[in-house]
């Protein structure tokens, strides 16, 4: 699809019903947020918005093949997923809500099969056309001939007519569910024409990239043999904390099979994703890039304060008015900065930077104090891909003697 300036609804629907699946992909990026939104204004989850989201670009699909011919695509869609949805109220979102990025391969796959699909019957090989004709013809006759065998005597049983040749055997005909080879012959014995083999098995995936995001912990991959031979796949992966179910099998022609990835982000390292899974069948492959990251909070364990009492300081010299806090920090990825947070005397608060001082330990002094009370402590760590971790301790504050 090729425009001098951004095409409008009415071009897009006409290059789509020509076969130009760019086109589909463009209404998709115009108008995919709307869609999205719209169910979510309804009340549903991202979840649930994203499959309606998926019902409502396949459903315009399908309508858009029937010969509907829109000039505003965004009231088409949005009729569409109000039918989907049986929200008819129309209500209007506050704002516009981006569709998750899974969504896009998983509408533009199925889309782009369809199309390949119906194209591929319009422009079926006049050969193969022929041989349909043949084999419906054969049927026929086969048919009535066998209606007519059971109310007549059969021809090879019939009283011989003086002077007549013998009977001729009637054909036999074998069909086989995947053609191979067929030839047909004509009056004076020469071979007219023959079938071809089926087409070998051809597996495509419905995603050229599957996208984890920050949080998901399942995904879906589609595959679909477009050859006419049944074909063996597998699927393998360079990471073991995505567990793949089923990852292998046999697919008939022109079948799909959903395919259902799980990431154990138990066994994920903190940071961006990127492996890989890989699905071959015997005449090629797919490496398809498998995305998203994973974040750890740092983890503090046993934040105190020692001593955990200390006296409050006064007009007398009190001996013990100050405390050490410490704690263990550990985190996945480096840590930015560790620090101890306090409130005292019911004040604003107080932040002062924790020193590391070996084998994750980490520790700063604080006080005095000149309010006797309770002090809440909280200590908070940083590490270098933003995450936040906290603990909290108190420090009680006496009376100086």
């Amino acid at each position: 699809m090729s425009y001098t300036q951004r095409p409008t609804d009415i071009d897009l629907v006409a290059a789509y019903r020509a076969g130009d699946t760019d086109a589909f992909a463009e209404i998709y990026d115009r108008y995919s947020a709307d869609v999205f939104t719209h169910f979510l204004a309804g009340g549903r989850s991202r979840s649930d918005a994203a499959d309606g989201a998926n019902a409502t670009f396949l459903e315009a699909s399908s309508r858009l093949d029937l010969n509907a011919s829109p000039t505003d695509l965004r009231s088409f869609l949005l009729d569409i997923a109000a039918s989907v949805s049986g929200d008819t109220e129309g209500r209007e979102p506050d704002e516009v809500v981006p569709a998750p990025p899974a969504l896009r391969p998983r509408v533009l796959g199925k889309v782009e099969r369809e199309v390949a699909s119906a194209f591929s019957m319009r422009s079926l090989d006049p050969e193969w056309a022929k041989v349909g004709l043949f084999a419906l013809v054969t049927l026929i006759v086969g048919l009535i001939g066998l209606g007519i065998s059971s109310q007549f005597e059969p021809l090879s049983q019939a009283p011989a007519v003086p002077g007549t040749p013998p009977p001729v055997a009637a054909a036999t005909t074998t069909t086989s569910s995947v053609p191979v080879s067929s030839t047909t012959t004509a009056a004076g014995g020469g071979a007219t024409s023959s079938t071809r083999a089926a087409a070998p098995a051809a597996i495509g995936v419905s995603a050229d990239t599957i996208d984890f995001g920050s949080d998901a912990t399942t995904n879906e991959l589609e595959l679909t043999n477009s050859g006419g031979q049944p074909g063996q796949w597998e699927i393998t992966s360079t990471s073991q904390a995505i567990a793949i179910s089923p990852p292998q099998g046999e697919l008939a022609g022109g079948d799909t099979v959903t395919v259902e990835l799980q990431l154990d982000r138990e066994n994920v390292p903190e940071g961006d994703l990127e492996e890989t899974i890989t699905v071959t069948w015997s005449d090629g492959e797919h490496q398809i890039p498998v995305v998203g990251s994973h974040e750890d909070d740092p983890v503090i364990h046993n934040p105190q304060a020692a001593p955990a009492s200390i006296q409050v300081s006064g007009d007398s010299e009190c001996p013990n008015t100050q405390t050490t806090v410490s704690a263990r920090v550990r985190d996945t990825s480096a840590l930015e900065s560790v620090v101890v947070q306090w409130s005292p005397d019911g004040g604003g608060e107080n932040e002062t930077a924790m020193t590391p001082v070996g084998d994750d330990m980490f520790e700063a002094v604080v006080g005095p104090f000149t309010v006797v009370g309770t002090v809440d402590v909280r200590i908070v760590a940083f590490d270098e891909r933003g995450n936040a971790g906290g603990a909290m301790t108190q420090i009680a504050v006496v009376e100086c003697p």
